[in-house]
C-alpha cells in the first residue's frame, strides 16, 4: 500500500536517496559520469537538507510504501517560466518503483496542491534523451512549448520544457477527479 505526503525537513535524507538513486538509473549518458559515480549521494544530501529547511519549493509531496519514501514531487515558482505559475523542478521515483503509478498520482497530487496555491497551469523541463518522461508526459496531456540547454553537472545536455495550461484535465488524466 502506497500513500502521499507532505514533505518536511525530517525527510532530507530520505528524498535525497530516492533522487540520487533516480539519477543513477535514468542520467546515465546524459549527466557525466564522473558526477553520478562519486558525487550525486553527497551532493543531493546536502541539496534537499536545504531545500527543506527554506522555502525554495512551496509544494513537496512523498510516495511512500510501506512507510519508506519511493519518489518525490516538487514544485516551485520560476520567474524564468514565464506564463506558467508552477515549475515542476523534481519528479523522482527509485527505479523499482517505476511503472505501478506513482508517477501519476505523484503528479495529479502535485496539480491539486497548485490549484489550491492558486496556480492555472504548471510546467516542467525534461531532458531530451529522456524519451520515457517525454513520453509519460505526453500522455498525460502535456504540450512542449519550448528547447534549451541544461549546463548541470558539468554536462550540456539539451532538454525541453512541457507544459500544462488545464490542471482539471491533467488532474484527470492522472486518475483524479477535476475541481
Amino acid at each position: 500500500m502506497n500513500e502521499i505526503v507532505d514533505a518536511g525537513p525530517d525527510d532530507a535524507d530520505a528524498v535525497a536517496r530516492v533522487h540520487a538513486e533516480s539519477w543513477k538509473a535514468t542520467y546515465r549518458g546524459i549527466l557525466p559520469d564522473a558526477y553520478l559515480d562519486s558525487e550525486v549521494d553527497g551532493e543531493r544530501t546536502r541539496y534537499w537538507h536545504a531545500a527543506l529547511a527554506d522555502t525554495r519549493y512551496p509544494i513537496v509531496k512523498l510516495a511512500r510504501e510501506a512507510g519508506s519514501v519511493v519518489g518525490l514531487i516538487a514544485l516551485h515558482n520560476d520567474p524564468e517560466d514565464e506564463g506558467y505559475d508552477f515549475t515542476v523542478e523534481h519528479l523522482h521515483l527509485l527505479p523499482e518503483s517505476k511503472g505501478n503509478g506513482l508517477g501519476r498520482k505523484l503528479m495529479k497530487e502535485a496539480a491539486i496542491a497548485a490549484q489550491a496555491a492558486g496556480a492555472a497551469n504548471i510546467c516542467l523541463w525534461v531532458f531530451e534523451d529522456n524519451t520515457a518522461a517525454i513520453g509519460f508526459y505526453e500522455r498525460l496531456g502535456g504540450v512542449t512549448d519550448a528547447y534549451g540547454t541544461d549546463k548541470f553537472a558539468g554536462g550540456d545536455a539539451p532538454d525541453r520544457r512541457i507544459g500544462w495550461h488545464d490542471l482539471d484535465g491533467l488532474i484527470a488524466g492522472c486518475g483524479g477527479k477535476p475541481a
